[in-house]
């Protein structure tokens, strides 16, 4: 499968009834989660692995993964940065990348405010030279 079929396969699991399984047959959940993030897994290697894969499927994975976290760190934030690259002048996209370091990081470092106060103010282009550099900034890598 390529980016897109496993993004969509992805879309698809997730569209399943998995919290009544959660509820009601842990063993069927913890399978069908296992085949989930195979292929959480599969798409950042095919993304690792291929240049052409489409934004509107990153994008989509993205907003997936704000519904049912299945990548984290290093790969969410990679993600977040080729749709930036792809779209500098969406700042809608800036406000989902501020969301998801606040989820992951210290909503309070003076860094994060100061590139919240950059994407406030529309200066995205400025944005997009430290969005790459954000997860650093905070602390969260090193």
């Amino acid at each position: 499968m390529n980016f897109k079929e496993r993004v969509n396969k992805i879309e698809e699991m997730l569209n399943e009834d998995w919290f009544e399984m959660l509820e009601t047959n842990e063993d069927e959940y913890e399978e069908w989660r296992g085949r989930l993030e195979d292929h959480a897994e599969h798409v950042i290697t095919h993304y690792d692995q291929n240049n052409g894969v489409e934004i509107d499927s990153i994008d989509k994975l993205l907003h997936l993964n704000d519904e049912f976290p299945l990548l984290y760190g290093e790969d969410t934030v990679r993600l977040y940065v080729s749709l930036i690259e792809a779209r500098p002048e969406d700042k809608a996209v800036y406000d989902r990348y501020i969301d998801y370091l606040a989820a992951i990081g210290d909503a309070e470092n003076e860094q994060f405010l100061l590139f919240h106060t950059i994407v406030a103010a529309g200066r995205l282009e400025e944005a997009r030279q430290l969005a790459p550099h954000m997860p650093k900034r905070l602390g969260l890598e090193e």
